[in-house]
């Protein structure tokens, strides 16, 4: 079968009011997702005339400057943020990673400016951390692997479940398309679970596990140790 990708792209024009403007800090990095990137180069012009410092972000995995993904978590090199665009998905996936710094959130629809709120993700990342204790002290762990493309981590799961039987811990691999929660309740002898699909998922959804559960990622030099 053959898959045609067609690339979203907004029609709307984008400005960014200059009282806005004139609350951002003095360097900012910027990032927004494909539909509204056609609207970066005048945005950060903009915002270069009032003598500011601009950087554009770009993910592991994206394909123009400025661009993101919502499933990475990665440590950047600037000041504060500005995201471009509406909902939290995205920005929180910059706050995981960079809580020391201000994110901006500019909303193209109705046009607001707003500096995000930490509290959430301090509160979420503080439970994976107790998560990951969990995790040490446990023997039975259910490895989530998933047949999605670009999200199936098979070959590196069964690396990790070696890695796991090392340590004297039972890995079991549990292989789907999509993750349903309700079946995850069939298996009460896991006793810590381990996500290699996409990150968000041990984060967003930590509260439809009934037991803890990490990133592969995050405890993966625990147990290679």
């Amino acid at each position: 079968m053959k898959t045609l990708f067609i690339e979203s792209e907004s029609n709307i024009e984008i400005n960014i009011p200059s009282e806005h403007i004139n609350k951002l800090p003095q360097e900012i990095a910027i990032f927004t997702t494909v539909q509204f990137s056609q609207n970066l180069p005048k945005i950060i012009k903009a915002i270069e005339d009032t003598g500011r410092t601009v950087k554009l972000l770009k993910g592991r995995h994206t394909q123009y400057p400025g661009q993101i993904l919502g499933c990475e978590f990665l440590k950047y090199d600037a000041e504060a943020f500005l995201y471009i665009g509406d909902g939290k998905f995205h920005p929180e996936a910059i706050m995981m990673q960079n809580l020391d710094k201000q994110v901006f959130q500019f909303n193209p629809f109705d046009h607001s400016l707003k500096e995000l709120d930490k509290t959430e993700i301090e509160r979420i990342i503080k439970k994976h951390k107790g998560a990951i204790v969990t995790f040490l002290s446990k023997t039975n762990i259910g490895v989530i692997v998933t047949t999605k493309p670009g999200q199936g981590f098979l070959k590196r799961a069964l690396e990790f479940k070696a890695l796991c039987e090392k340590k004297d811990k039972n890995a079991y691999l549990f292989i789907c398309d999509t993750v349903d929660f309700n079946q995850i309740e069939n298996f009460p002898f896991v006793e810590c679970w381990v996500n290699s699909a996409c990150p968000r998922i041990a984060l967003d959804d930590k509260e439809k596990f009934n037991k803890p559960v990490v990133n592969m990622e995050d405890v993966w030099e625990y147990v290679k140790e």
